[in-house]
């Protein structure tokens, strides 16, 4: 995983600053025999801005999506009495370092919560204050669990610290690990007002919708008052072995499909906020679904085209308003690359707003 920006962030004094790394550059050639996976996450990200406080969590919760991915969570402890350190916080988009004590290198896996869920419940008093400014959203959000950091992690035995996030449940439920947040793809965008932002396009590929969910929820939580559209163009190829289901058991087993559903089927006629999601499905056959796609959805039996590109950015006004809008891309590298040029080929003068970050 790698971040990439086209301007600078600007992060507070809890985050240090990158240093050129003083390990020897490691070329990337496309024929090169070294896959860029097994260079360390600590390494390939040295240039990335990170938080300089390391936190400790325990793993509380695990559930299987389907046959590659898992989600955990990590419950973030209260401060202790006397303990003024700083609260855990972090930004939609960002990544953690994942501190394992018996793995000398920390992984590198993107956080799919959102901020409000890294909180601490609301106290009563708390709560009422929030309900008499009527600004209840980020207070009801927490209510009933504990303040706790989700990753989604895909099976990959080479990779030491996702392989013992993939220890049978009963090893690894209760462990402590130590977090550190970083990464510069995040919303909101560096350097651009957010309430002059009317479109958002938001494009994964597989696992590259990992940071996007964490946007997309987190843009559902803050309620928006000016009218806002958000285009969702997501492409994944089908879990395996589900050649034989039908297919809205196989949309449930596609990555935080269906939590893009459910935020999209919650949007009320008055809702400020536009969704609407379109999902390119690159290894289906004609015959698995049907010719009509469901009404919350538009499934596409093909890849991202340049055509799907323009109609998204265009949004719902049948007007391309570069001023007014951002792109986020994150998947494979050829991929992030075709995307991100087409993109700044249709901004034109804005290229500037295209974020993307590439997984590898």
């Amino acid at each position: 995983m790698r971040g990439i920006r086209p301007q600078p962030i600007h992060l507070p004094a809890l985050y240090l600053r990158p240093q050129p790394p003083r390990l020897a550059y490691i070329p990337k050639t496309p024929m090169s025999s070294k896959r860029e996976d097994s260079i360390p996450h600590e390494l390939r990200t040295a240039a990335e801005p990170r938080q300089n406080k390391l936190y400790p969590v325990h793993l509380t919760h695990v559930e299987q999506v389907n046959r590659s991915i898992r989600l955990l969570h990590f419950t973030i402890p209260g401060p202790e009495n006397g303990d003024q350190r700083q609260p855990f916080s972090f930004l939609p988009g960002q990544w953690l370092d994942v501190h394992i004590p018996s793995i000398p290198n920390a992984g590198g896996f993107t956080i799919t919560s959102t901020p409000a869920d890294a909180q601490a419940l609301p106290s009563l008093d708390d709560l009422e204050a929030s309900i008499a400014t009527e600004n209840v959203a980020a207070s009801l959000v927490s209510q009933g669990r504990a303040p706790y950091v989700e990753l989604a992690v895909q099976d990959s035995p080479s990779n030491p610290a996702a392989a013992w996030l993939w220890r049978p449940q009963y090893e690894i439920i209760g462990k402590k690990v130590n977090i550190r947040v970083g990464g510069s793809f995040v919303w909101p965008p560096t350097g651009i007002d957010v309430h002059e932002i009317k479109n958002v396009v938001l494009i994964a590929g597989g696992v590259g919708i990992n940071p996007l969910i964490s946007i997309i929820s987190h843009i559902n939580q803050t309620k928006t008052k000016h009218p806002l559209n958000v285009q969702i163009l997501y492409s994944s190829r089908l879990p395996e072995g589900q050649e034989t289901e039908t297919y809205e058991s196989v949309l449930e087993q596609i990555l935080f499909l269906p939590r893009i559903r459910h935020i999209i089927r919650s949007q009320g006629p008055s809702s400020q906020l536009k969704i609407s999601l379109d999902v390119f499905l690159t290894s289906a056959s004609t015959s698995q679904f049907p010719s009509e796609s469901p009404a919350d959805l538009n499934i596409h039996l093909r890849r991202v085209s340049e055509q799907d590109l323009r109609s998204a950015l265009v949004g719902g006004r049948n007007k391309l308003d570069p001023q007014h809008t951002v792109a986020y891309v994150c998947g494979p590298p050829a991929m992030t690359d075709d995307l991100v040029e087409k993109l700044q080929g249709i901004l034109g003068d804005e290229p500037q707003r295209v974020f993307f970050e590439k997984w590898w």
